[in-house]
């Protein structure tokens, strides 16, 4: 009898010990604050981008996310991100990463032709590119000169004399070999071509004057860009003296 007794006050004590527990574990649950989650602001598309894109204002947008769903590559300020391309196309509302975008210097030549225009490349020496001293982003005319040329069409003899002319005028330079961007030292090695950005009409012209005539690069004054109407010259216009007229004997 006294042996069933015990085991009741036993039963009795654990059963009131966990009871205990259950209440002071809910106790806690009650009295306890729950944990804040601190939220961040990151750059999201605001519309799927694609490759190559230029990112403006409108293309942005902020988003709050904690700091589980935070990318270590996010870019946090828009300032970082304005004006920069996009190596690769980011979809809607996907954070901006730096390792998506493309730096400056890493820009090819394709990112630096300007809207409208195509970049072609000439053959130079020394005395074309004004003594080497021309730089990627000047502007530049070109003349070209042609030889006197005589042909028969039709019934008639089509003469055009020798002459100097302005082929095209504020032509930007883009590039001196393979040099995108030259600073103001000395070229290690003397590039053999310059790469302008031109229309697709002055592109023809270029590339015709290039394998006809003898071309010359004119730099401009920095701030330069009045464009001028030019006749071109021939001998006459230097020479006002007569030539000779011989007669065969």
């Amino acid at each position: 009898m006294e042996s069933a007794n015990k085991k009741v006050i036993v039963t009795a004590i654990v059963l009131a010990l966990i009871t205990s527990l259950l209440v002071y574990i809910y106790i806690m649950k009650v009295t306890t604050k729950p944990e804040v989650e601190e939220y961040i602001n990151v750059y999201v598309a605001a519309k799927t981008l694609p490759a190559r894109h230029l990112i403006t204002d409108n293309d942005l947008k902020q988003a709050k996310v904690t700091k589980e769903y935070l990318n270590t590559n996010a870019v946090l300020n828009k300032a970082d991100i304005i004006g920069k391309r996009l190596k690769d196309s980011v979809i809607e509302g996907e954070q901006i990463l730096t390792d998506r975008l493309v730096d400056e210097q890493d820009l090819t030549l394709s990112y630096k032709v300007p809207e409208g225009k195509r970049a072609v490349s000439i053959n130079v020496n020394e005395q074309v590119s004004v003594s080497y001293l021309i730089r990627p982003g000047d502007h530049i005319d070109v003349l070209a000169s042609f030889e006197a040329e005589e042909y028969e069409e039709g019934l008639n003899r089509i003469m055009y004399p020798r002459v100097t002319t302005t082929l095209m005028q504020d032509i930007e330079v883009l590039a001196m070999g393979q040099d995108i961007k030259v600073d103001t030292e000395k070229f290690a090695e003397l590039p053999k071509t310059v790469t302008l950005a031109v229309s697709p009409d002055e592109a023809e012209k270029l590339v015709y004057a290039s394998d006809y005539a003898m071309l010359r690069l004119v730099l401009r004054n920095a701030d330069n860009h009045e464009i001028e109407k030019r006749e071109g010259v021939l001998r006459k216009d230097l020479v006002p003296a007569k030539g000779i007229k011989t007669v065969p004997k």
